[in-house]
Protein backbone atom coordinates (compact mmCIF):
# COMPACT_ATOMS: atom_id res chain seq x y z
CA UNK A 1 0.00 0.00 0.00
CA UNK A 2 0.84 3.82 -0.57
CA UNK A 3 -0.01 7.33 1.14
CA UNK A 4 -1.41 9.63 -0.73
CA UNK A 5 -2.72 13.19 0.71
CA UNK A 6 -5.74 15.23 -0.61
CA UNK A 7 -5.24 18.69 -2.29
CA UNK A 8 -8.93 19.45 -1.00
CA UNK A 9 -7.17 20.48 2.13
CA UNK A 10 -4.88 23.05 0.19
CA UNK A 11 -7.61 25.46 -0.80
CA UNK A 12 -5.17 28.18 -1.34
CA UNK A 13 -2.15 26.50 -2.85
CA UNK A 14 -1.62 25.58 -6.28
CA UNK A 15 -0.29 22.13 -7.33
CA UNK A 16 2.44 23.45 -8.55
CA UNK A 17 3.34 24.07 -4.91
CA UNK A 18 1.58 21.31 -3.23
CA UNK A 19 3.02 18.47 -5.09
CA UNK A 20 6.78 19.02 -4.18
CA UNK A 21 5.64 19.87 -0.74
CA UNK A 22 3.92 16.75 -0.57
CA UNK A 23 6.97 15.02 -1.91
CA UNK A 24 9.08 16.63 0.57
CA UNK A 25 6.97 15.58 3.86
CA UNK A 26 6.99 11.58 2.29
CA UNK A 27 3.94 10.75 0.68
CA UNK A 28 3.42 8.69 -2.33
CA UNK A 29 0.96 9.95 -4.12
CA UNK A 30 -1.50 12.98 -4.76
CA UNK A 31 -5.33 13.08 -4.84
CA UNK A 32 -5.81 16.73 -7.24
CA UNK A 33 -8.88 18.43 -5.98
CA UNK A 34 -11.14 20.09 -8.65
CA UNK A 35 -13.58 22.95 -7.10
CA UNK A 36 -13.95 26.61 -7.77
CA UNK A 37 -12.59 27.76 -4.68
CA UNK A 38 -9.87 25.88 -4.90
CA UNK A 39 -7.16 27.75 -6.20
CA UNK A 40 -6.35 27.66 -9.90
CA UNK A 41 -7.94 24.09 -9.91
CA UNK A 42 -10.61 23.81 -12.41
CA UNK A 43 -9.41 22.57 -15.57
CA UNK A 44 -10.53 26.01 -17.87
CA UNK A 45 -7.38 27.42 -15.76
CA UNK A 46 -5.20 24.69 -16.56
CA UNK A 47 -3.93 25.64 -19.84
CA UNK A 48 -1.87 23.50 -21.73
CA UNK A 49 1.31 24.98 -21.03
CA UNK A 50 0.53 24.17 -16.97
CA UNK A 51 -0.74 20.67 -18.08
CA UNK A 52 2.87 20.32 -19.55
CA UNK A 53 4.71 21.59 -16.43
CA UNK A 54 2.77 19.51 -13.71
CA UNK A 55 2.76 16.61 -15.69
CA UNK A 56 6.54 16.70 -15.08
CA UNK A 57 6.71 17.81 -11.53
CA UNK A 58 4.56 14.73 -10.75
CA UNK A 59 6.89 12.82 -12.74
CA UNK A 60 10.38 14.44 -11.49
CA UNK A 61 8.45 14.03 -7.52
CA UNK A 62 7.67 10.43 -8.07
CA UNK A 63 4.19 11.17 -7.32
CA UNK A 64 0.81 9.26 -7.91
CA UNK A 65 -2.17 9.69 -8.73
CA UNK A 66 -4.55 7.58 -7.04
CA UNK A 67 -7.61 10.01 -8.14
CA UNK A 68 -8.76 13.31 -9.15
CA UNK A 69 -11.97 14.41 -6.61
CA UNK A 70 -14.33 17.11 -8.40
CA UNK A 71 -16.64 18.43 -5.51
CA UNK A 72 -20.50 18.39 -5.77
CA UNK A 73 -22.78 15.39 -6.02
CA UNK A 74 -24.06 12.79 -8.38
CA UNK A 75 -27.24 13.18 -7.29
CA UNK A 76 -28.47 16.33 -8.64
CA UNK A 77 -32.08 17.08 -9.23
CA UNK A 78 -31.82 19.85 -11.93
CA UNK A 79 -31.39 18.14 -15.21
CA UNK A 80 -29.31 20.88 -16.58
CA UNK A 81 -26.81 20.81 -13.64
CA UNK A 82 -26.71 17.53 -14.27
CA UNK A 83 -25.47 17.67 -17.87
CA UNK A 84 -23.45 20.94 -16.82
CA UNK A 85 -21.90 18.15 -14.10
CA UNK A 86 -21.26 15.56 -16.56
CA UNK A 87 -19.29 17.89 -19.03
CA UNK A 88 -16.81 18.86 -16.15
CA UNK A 89 -16.37 14.91 -15.82
CA UNK A 90 -15.41 14.86 -19.31
CA UNK A 91 -12.86 17.88 -19.06
CA UNK A 92 -11.37 15.98 -15.56
CA UNK A 93 -10.68 12.85 -18.27
CA UNK A 94 -8.86 15.25 -20.25
CA UNK A 95 -6.52 16.69 -17.48
CA UNK A 96 -6.06 13.20 -16.49
CA UNK A 97 -5.28 11.79 -19.82
CA UNK A 98 -2.94 15.35 -20.37
CA UNK A 99 -0.90 14.56 -16.77
CA UNK A 100 -0.70 11.17 -17.95
CA UNK A 101 -1.70 9.58 -14.44
CA UNK A 102 -2.19 5.80 -15.44
CA UNK A 103 -4.29 3.49 -17.97
CA UNK A 104 -7.69 4.39 -16.76
CA UNK A 105 -7.63 7.08 -13.97
CA UNK A 106 -10.25 7.08 -11.37
CA UNK A 107 -12.74 10.44 -10.64
CA UNK A 108 -14.55 10.80 -7.20
CA UNK A 109 -17.23 12.38 -6.28
CA UNK A 110 -19.84 12.08 -3.44
CA UNK A 111 -23.06 10.80 -4.10
CA UNK A 112 -25.23 12.97 -2.14
CA UNK A 113 -28.64 12.92 -0.70
CA UNK A 114 -30.25 12.81 2.43
CA UNK A 115 -29.99 9.64 4.85
CA UNK A 116 -33.56 9.74 6.07
CA UNK A 117 -34.75 10.29 2.08
CA UNK A 118 -33.18 6.80 1.39
CA UNK A 119 -35.68 5.05 -0.45
CA UNK A 120 -37.45 8.34 -2.17
CA UNK A 121 -33.99 9.61 -3.56
CA UNK A 122 -32.12 5.73 -4.27
CA UNK A 123 -33.44 5.15 -7.66
CA UNK A 124 -32.45 8.69 -9.08
CA UNK A 125 -29.11 8.00 -7.23
CA UNK A 126 -28.82 4.90 -9.69
CA UNK A 127 -29.86 6.78 -12.82
CA UNK A 128 -27.38 9.63 -12.18
CA UNK A 129 -24.53 7.27 -11.12
CA UNK A 130 -25.45 5.38 -14.51
CA UNK A 131 -25.00 8.46 -16.48
CA UNK A 132 -21.42 9.17 -14.85
CA UNK A 133 -20.55 5.45 -15.64
CA UNK A 134 -21.72 5.49 -19.21
CA UNK A 135 -19.76 8.72 -19.84
CA UNK A 136 -16.50 6.66 -18.04
CA UNK A 137 -17.18 4.18 -20.30
CA UNK A 138 -16.83 6.39 -23.18
CA UNK A 139 -13.90 8.52 -21.79
CA UNK A 140 -11.87 5.50 -20.39
CA UNK A 141 -12.37 6.31 -16.44
CA UNK A 142 -13.79 4.98 -13.64
CA UNK A 143 -16.34 7.04 -11.59
CA UNK A 144 -16.08 6.42 -7.65
CA UNK A 145 -19.13 7.38 -5.53
CA UNK A 146 -18.37 8.67 -2.08
CA UNK A 147 -20.54 7.09 0.75
CA UNK A 148 -20.79 10.18 3.55
CA UNK A 149 -22.03 10.00 7.24
CA UNK A 150 -25.68 11.69 6.64
CA UNK A 151 -26.00 11.29 3.18
CA UNK A 152 -28.46 8.31 1.99
CA UNK A 153 -25.36 6.66 1.12
CA UNK A 154 -24.25 6.44 4.37
CA UNK A 155 -23.80 2.51 5.59
CA UNK A 156 -22.10 -0.43 3.86
CA UNK A 157 -25.42 -2.62 2.57
CA UNK A 158 -26.95 0.78 0.82
CA UNK A 159 -23.49 1.26 -0.90
CA UNK A 160 -23.31 -2.14 -2.04
CA UNK A 161 -26.98 -1.86 -3.11
CA UNK A 162 -25.94 0.95 -4.91
CA UNK A 163 -23.00 -0.30 -6.71
CA UNK A 164 -24.31 -3.45 -7.49
CA UNK A 165 -27.43 -1.82 -9.17
CA UNK A 166 -25.59 0.89 -11.19
CA UNK A 167 -23.54 -2.91 -12.35
CA UNK A 168 -20.92 -1.00 -14.55
CA UNK A 169 -17.03 -2.00 -14.47
CA UNK A 170 -16.54 1.74 -14.95
CA UNK A 171 -18.08 2.64 -11.29
CA UNK A 172 -17.31 2.10 -7.77
CA UNK A 173 -17.10 3.24 -4.35
CA UNK A 174 -15.10 5.74 -2.64
CA UNK A 175 -14.51 4.41 0.30
CA UNK A 176 -13.87 6.66 3.49
CA UNK A 177 -13.92 4.76 6.64
CA UNK A 178 -14.77 7.69 8.65
CA UNK A 179 -18.41 7.89 7.70
CA UNK A 180 -18.90 4.29 8.57
CA UNK A 181 -17.25 4.26 11.32
CA UNK A 182 -19.63 7.38 11.98
CA UNK A 183 -22.54 5.57 10.93
CA UNK A 184 -21.87 2.63 14.02
CA UNK A 185 -20.23 0.29 11.99
CA UNK A 186 -17.11 -2.18 13.26
CA UNK A 187 -14.05 -0.68 11.16
CA UNK A 188 -13.55 -4.32 10.76
CA UNK A 189 -17.02 -5.13 9.18
CA UNK A 190 -16.84 -2.01 6.61
CA UNK A 191 -13.56 -3.10 5.33
CA UNK A 192 -14.54 -6.64 4.68
CA UNK A 193 -17.83 -5.27 3.16
CA UNK A 194 -16.88 -2.69 0.91
CA UNK A 195 -13.14 -3.93 -0.18
CA UNK A 196 -14.52 -5.66 -3.16
CA UNK A 197 -16.07 -2.37 -4.92
CA UNK A 198 -13.89 0.21 -3.58
CA UNK A 199 -12.19 2.24 -6.06
CA UNK A 200 -10.61 4.76 -3.85
CA UNK A 201 -9.79 5.37 -0.38
CA UNK A 202 -10.27 8.27 2.12
CA UNK A 203 -9.42 8.28 5.99
CA UNK A 204 -9.36 10.94 8.66
CA UNK A 205 -10.36 11.17 12.18
CA UNK A 206 -13.42 11.88 14.17
CA UNK A 207 -15.03 12.30 17.38
CA UNK A 208 -17.95 11.24 18.68
CA UNK A 209 -20.60 12.56 21.34
CA UNK A 210 -23.38 10.96 23.40
CA UNK A 211 -25.77 13.79 21.74
CA UNK A 212 -25.23 12.33 18.52
CA UNK A 213 -23.11 15.14 17.45
CA UNK A 214 -19.47 14.35 16.15
CA UNK A 215 -16.06 16.61 14.89
CA UNK A 216 -14.31 15.44 11.94
CA UNK A 217 -10.65 15.75 13.11
CA UNK A 218 -7.04 15.39 11.84
CA UNK A 219 -5.76 11.85 11.90
CA UNK A 220 -4.57 11.06 15.41
CA UNK A 221 -6.45 13.73 17.44
CA UNK A 222 -10.39 11.50 17.22
CA UNK A 223 -11.08 8.05 17.70
CA UNK A 224 -10.53 5.77 14.77
CA UNK A 225 -8.32 3.04 15.43
CA UNK A 226 -6.45 3.55 12.23
CA UNK A 227 -3.82 0.30 13.09
CA UNK A 228 -6.98 -1.66 13.03
CA UNK A 229 -8.12 -0.26 9.85
CA UNK A 230 -4.98 -0.82 8.25
CA UNK A 231 -5.14 -4.51 9.05
CA UNK A 232 -8.08 -4.59 7.78
CA UNK A 233 -7.42 -3.05 4.76
CA UNK A 234 -4.49 -5.67 4.30
CA UNK A 235 -6.24 -8.95 5.05
CA UNK A 236 -9.05 -7.69 2.74
CA UNK A 237 -6.73 -7.57 -0.08
CA UNK A 238 -5.93 -3.60 -1.15
CA UNK A 239 -2.67 -2.90 -2.23
CA UNK A 240 -3.57 0.46 -3.46
CA UNK A 241 -3.43 4.02 -2.16
CA UNK A 242 -4.75 5.07 1.45
CA UNK A 243 -5.40 9.08 0.72
CA UNK A 244 -5.88 11.24 3.54
CA UNK A 245 -8.18 13.71 3.71
CA UNK A 246 -8.72 17.18 6.13
CA UNK A 247 -12.36 17.77 6.71
CA UNK A 248 -13.31 21.65 5.65
CA UNK A 249 -14.68 21.79 9.30
CA UNK A 250 -10.65 22.05 9.77
CA UNK A 251 -9.42 23.81 7.01
CA UNK A 252 -11.55 26.32 7.36
CA UNK A 253 -10.91 27.40 10.23
CA UNK A 254 -8.44 30.11 11.31
CA UNK A 255 -5.22 29.52 11.68
CA UNK A 256 -5.22 26.28 9.59
CA UNK A 257 -1.74 25.76 8.55
CA UNK A 258 -2.01 23.47 5.25
CA UNK A 259 1.94 21.68 5.54
CA UNK A 260 1.67 21.47 9.02
CA UNK A 261 -1.45 19.29 8.95
CA UNK A 262 -0.54 17.52 6.02
CA UNK A 263 2.84 16.52 8.10
CA UNK A 264 0.78 15.54 10.91
CA UNK A 265 -1.03 13.51 9.05
CA UNK A 266 1.09 11.69 7.50
CA UNK A 267 3.22 11.30 10.57
CA UNK A 268 0.40 9.29 12.41
CA UNK A 269 -0.34 7.40 9.13
CA UNK A 270 2.98 6.80 8.48
CA UNK A 271 3.34 5.61 12.13
CA UNK A 272 0.38 3.18 12.15
CA UNK A 273 1.74 1.43 8.80
CA UNK A 274 4.51 0.45 11.51
CA UNK A 275 2.24 -0.64 13.95
CA UNK A 276 0.01 -2.76 11.98
CA UNK A 277 3.39 -4.21 10.17
CA UNK A 278 2.07 -3.46 6.50
CA UNK A 279 5.06 -2.64 3.99
CA UNK A 280 4.96 0.57 1.84
CA UNK A 281 5.24 -0.24 -1.81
Amino acid sequence: MKIAYGTYAMPLMKLEAAIPTLAQIGYDGVEICIGSKHLESMPDQINLRRRKELKQLLKRHRQGVPAFMVLGHILEEDEQAHQDNLELMRQVAQLARDLDVGETPVIARGIGGKSDLWEEQRDQIVQRFMDYAQLASVEGFIIAGEAHFGAAVDRSKRAIWVIETVDSPSAGLHFDIVHFYLAGERIEDSVNNLVPITIHTHITDARRYADGQFDLLLLGEGELDSVTYLKAMHKAGWNDFITLEVSARVWSKEGYCPVQAASLSYATLNKAFKIAGVTRT
